[in-house]
């Protein structure tokens, strides 16, 4: 019995030097995120700011594309056509001024177009039956007088039979 006891003992003192050198050897060997941690020189240095992705926000241009979460009857974010401006041969709107009398001195001459007093050179709007129209006065002469009318020179004449 004595010798069988010594058998039992005499391969547990392996086993245990066994074990204890693998949990050592376990414990020496790095990991391989601590040993490129370890291999890192520390610094003062912040560390770097994440980059924070920004929202991209489309304005969808129809009610069926989309709409405002928080206001969905809302129109304000609604993107207006954008027409492109085209040549054509507009009519030419014909304006009813009326020269009414002409006044002033010699070297300041007054006109009166549509019960509007204009001096040489002036601008203004004038009341017509088609609605308002701005007119340049150009030049005032003793029984005429020429304006400037929606991209046009007129001349404008006093009426002799009243």
């Amino acid at each position: 019995m004595h010798a069988s006891f010594s058998l039992r003992r005499a391969w547990r003192l392996p086993l245990a030097a066994a074990l204890l050198g693998l949990a050592f050897a376990a414990g020496a060997a790095p990991a391989p995120a601590a040993a490129a941690a370890r291999a890192q020189a520390p610094t003062n240095a912040a560390p770097a700011e994440p980059e924070v992705p920004k929202s991209v926000f489309i304005a969808a241009p129809t009610a069926q594309q989309g709409k405002d979460p928080f206001f969905p009857e809302s129109i304000r974010t609604r993107k207006a056509p954008v027409l492109s401006p085209t040549t054509t041969n507009l009519p030419v709107v014909v304006v009813e001024l009326e020269l009414k009398g002409i006044s002033g001195t010699a070297d300041r001459p007054l006109a009166i177009i549509n019960n509007q007093t204009f001096q040489a050179n002036e601008e203004a709007s004038v009341s017509t039956v088609s609605g308002p129209v701005r007119i340049r006065c150009l030049e005032i002469k003793a029984d005429s007088v020429r304006v400037f009318v929606n991209g046009q020179e007129r001349v404008l004449s006093l009426r002799r039979n009243r």
